[in-house]
């Protein structure tokens, strides 16, 4: 899990590594640790993205692909699933993102907030997926919970302007280490509120009523919609890194399979 922040100044582009401020798992807190405004889902070429002068500060999220990112002036870092670009830049020159072919990856809005300079220093996962992410739609269906595919309700690509975008009422982080001895057991439980679970380190088996069970790994995404009924089971192996972005309500409304 990599975390790069880009800023720009009136003296140039600093490039760092970002410190994302989280907590444990198991601990209750804010939702809106990170400002996050909006968010967008997309599997796009580099010319169906927005360039970042124009969105102001923001995060990217590569679900999967490498995202090789040029600040004006710096080294090239290439970023892998589970990475996360965090930029705030206004010239069109500042900030270069590239890749063959097809990224998954996830848009925020973070109305003027970046990571603090630092190293969260996460245990490297042993394993990476290959290929394109797990997307999970876990809802509740009259009081059992139930996974299946997670779908975009629209177009993934062009990436619309950010008026068009989902809204958030803010994002934040968790982190639990759980050894690499196994699946850690956990409990049943509700998602708080409607929200995006992204897995950017780590991984998991979540299990609903219904008896499916999937396994994130970093780069995947867990849409947790079962705020209501007997909620889920999630246990977990590995450092594992979640970053959560709310949905803020009648904002990602999706229909169940029949």
């Amino acid at each position: 899990m990599r975390v790069l922040r880009v800023r720009e100044t009136s003296t140039g582009v600093d490039a760092e590594s970002g410190y994302l401020p989280h907590r444990d798992s198991r601990v209750k807190g804010p939702a809106d640790v990170i400002p996050a405004t909006a968010f967008w889902l997309t599997r796009a070429g580099t010319d169906d993205v927005p360039a970042p002068a124009a969105l102001g500060s923001h995060a990217v999220v590569v679900l999967s692909g490498e995202v090789g990112v040029e600040p004006r002036g710096a080294q090239r870092t290439v970023l892998t699933a589970g990475d996360v670009l965090f930029a705030d830049v206004h010239s069109d020159d500042a900030l270069e993102l590239s890749w063959d072919g097809f990224a998954w990856l996830l848009y925020f809005t973070t109305d003027g907030w970046l990571p603090e300079i630092g190293d969260n220093e996460a245990r490297p996962d042993a394993v990476k997926r290959a290929g394109r992410p797990l997307l999970t739609w876990i809802y509740d269906d009259a009081g059992t919970s139930r996974s299946e595919p997670l779908r975009w309700p629209g177009d993934l690509a062009p990436v619309p302007p950010v008026e068009q975008w989902p809204r958030s009422r803010g994002a934040f982080v968790t982190r639990r280490d759980y050894g690499d001895d196994g699946y850690v057991p956990g409990v049943w439980h509700n998602g708080p509120r409607s929200q995006l679970g992204i897995t950017l380190n780590g991984c998991a088996e979540n299990e609903t009523g219904d008896g499916t069970i999937t396994s994130p790994v970093a780069g995947d995404i867990a849409y947790i919609d079962d705020v209501t009924g007997d909620g889920h089971l999630t246990r977990g192996q590995g450092d594992r890194w979640m970053l959560f972005v709310t949905v803020a309500p009648g904002h990602l409304e999706l229909t169940p399979e029949r």
